[in-house]
């Protein structure tokens, strides 16, 4: 009895169930909070594994993949791979855009000599931006933004066969457009504590001028780190509805991204 007798599966399921177990695998190896690092791999490969169960009834119902040697079969494996680095790879540009921006605004509030170790993502970073990772990461599953990535890789083998993903560029052109949109994410969370950082030291510049004597560099930088996280606390609410605003429009994309 072989293998897919066992599972009792169709004629080529057994092919079919690893593609699909390679697409949701390689989704949880970068997708945001469900493929964090601090999560055991025991759980991850566990949660891929119960995902893709879920999933195979849908891909064994859709076209068949047709792989007769070795050679497709690594063609066909590696073309799942990258439609699920893809989903998760967008789905993170929120991540990494959060923490572009807490790591500009920690250097501008005078922590960037106090570098910490971020866990979740594995690197150097300010102490603003692991915070903002933090309220970030409760925005991301306080809105079920972990149930839309799960719903993006179903409605990818509806809109991507088994085997069949061929980047065009449309395709390149929505990625390109994501990794961009760091940018312009970052600066609209950052914006408002960034302005008041720069009233500060336009009102210190002006300070050195009239008093000469006021050694002004000593007190900016106490002055900088009271005002800004001031600011911070003041705008977390505001911080909190744009990181709402994101994750939906973030949802959307997901879903959107293989159309």
């Amino acid at each position: 009895m072989d293998l897919a007798s066992l599972l009792q599966l169709p004629p080529g399921g057994l092919e079919v169930a690893l593609l699909v177990l390679v697409r949701v695998s390689a989704l949880f190896v970068i997708a945001p909070v469900l493929g964090n690092q601090v999560l055991p791999v025991r759980f991850r490969v566990g949660l891929a594994v119960l995902v893709s169960v879920l999933i195979l009834p849908l891909a064994l119902a859709g076209p068949r993949p047709e792989i007769p040697d070795a050679h497709a079969l690594a063609m066909a494996i590696a073309r799942e791979m990258a439609v699920g680095l893809i989903i998760g790879f967008v789905a993170m540009t929120f991540f990494y855009a959060v923490q572009f921006a807490g790591h500009l605004l920690g250097i501008q509030m005078g922590f960037g000599m106090s570098m910490m170790f971020d866990p979740t993502t594995r690197s150097q970073t300010s102490e603003i931006a692991v915070l903002l990772l933090q309220v970030a990461t409760v925005a991301f599953l306080a809105l079920n933004a972990h149930h839309w990535l799960l719903a993006a890789i179903w409605r990818s083998f509806e809109t991507v066969p088994l085997a069949t993903f061929n980047p065009d560029g449309v395709l390149i052109e929505r990625v390109l457009k994501e990794i961009s949109g760091i940018f312009d994410t970052a600066l609209t969370i950052m914006l408002p504590i960034s302005g008041i950082i720069l009233v500060i030291e336009l009102a210190l510049a002006i300070l050195n001028k009239v008093i000469p004597q006021m050694n002004v560099f000593s007190i900016s930088m106490g002055v900088k780190v009271l005002l800004g996280l001031g600011t911070l606390a003041a705008t977390l609410p505001l911080i909190g509805g744009t990181f709402d605003f994101l994750v939906d429009r973030l949802n959307h994309r997901l879903l959107e991204l293989f159309r």
